[in-house]
């Protein structure tokens, strides 16, 4: 793995995410506190498998979820001992981690990015997984449960629905790094072996997989020409922004190994996510170590 802080995505953050990583590393029992939704499960995941692999003494604790409160709401944490790493997904957007003696709150960030060698500054937002993960490869960079973790480190970045507007620079980034260092693989619609139709609207089942059986075959200019036929339905509909659409086309997110593309696991987890909070709770922890466990949803 290439580390994460080599991009410019965490280049301001750097210090803030080592100091956060030094106090994990020196409490003595380390309290990780997210909701029971499946950013939080997300970004736990990728904290948990660090702690694990270095053997570290931590405890969970899933609290309600926050899918349908506000963003200005104040979750109440129970009084515990030791470090509490507070994750806390649906936070308005901060500039820097809250960082106190006993206590870490992880919410997604303002940042500039760049790209290459471009002098262009691009604003954007880092989300709590990205953030959760940048903090893991700290703590264990050769850590067998993080180097599983790493292909879902863009996961939260899809859900935070950045996509959704014109251009979000921190998924490119991620996705580049990512697929840099071999941690996914890009692939084409047609190329995905078990992809979720639903999320691109007005997409034919039919012709995509009339459309995958002859790819193979096609050059470049044909496979072209048969994508803007097969999502001409989906650009007459509202409902997806382009980056969404050119994301799900052209750039689906796969983890080496799983016929199934990371969005789509996004969206069929999502699908799944128990309304009543006692329910989400338990499924969320099920969720969780089913994760850690396999490297994906």
């Amino acid at each position: 793995m290439n580390s994460l802080l080599q991009t410019s995505i965490f280049s301001s953050l750097e210090d803030e995410l080592k100091l956060v990583a030094s106090k994990i590393e020196s409490a003595k029992v380390v309290q990780l506190m997210a909701p029971a939704d499946i950013e939080g499960v997300l970004a736990l995941a990728q904290l948990e498998s660090a702690l694990l692999d270095n053997s570290q003494h931590y405890r969970r604790r899933v609290l309600s979820p926050r899918r349908h409160v506000s963003r200005d709401h104040v979750p109440e944490l129970p009084e515990v001992d030791g470090l509490i790493i507070h994750i806390d997904p649906f936070h308005e957007t901060q500039s820097a981690i809250e960082i106190n003696d006993d206590y870490v709150h992880i919410f997604p960030l303002s940042v500039s990015v760049k790209f290459g060698s471009s002098s262009k500054e691009h604003n954007g937002a880092v989300e709590c997984v990205a953030i959760c993960a940048a903090i893991a490869s700290i703590l264990a960079p050769e850590g067998a449960r993080v180097r599983k973790q790493r292909s879902m480190a863009i996961s939260g970045s899809w859900l935070r629905g950045g996509a959704d507007s014109d251009y979000d620079p921190v998924l490119s980034l991620i996705r580049e790094h990512l697929d840099s260092e071999g941690s996914v693989d890009i692939c084409p619609l047609p190329e995905v072996p078990s992809p979720e139709i639903e999320m691109i609207p007005g997409l034919s089942k039919m012709m995509l997989k009339r459309l995958s059986k002859g790819w193979p075959k096609m050059d470049v200019e044909q496979r072209s020409s048969a994508i803007s036929e097969l999502v001409l339905p989906a650009l007459r509909l509202d409902g997806i922004s382009t980056m969404r659409l050119e994301e799900l086309v052209w750039h689906r997110i796969m983890i080496p190994g799983n016929e199934v593309d990371i969005a789509s696991q996004l969206y069929r987890a999502n699908s799944l996510w128990p309304e009543d909070i006692e329910e989400a709770k338990i499924h969320a922890s099920s969720t969780l170590d089913s994760l850690i466990t396999s490297g994906h949803l």
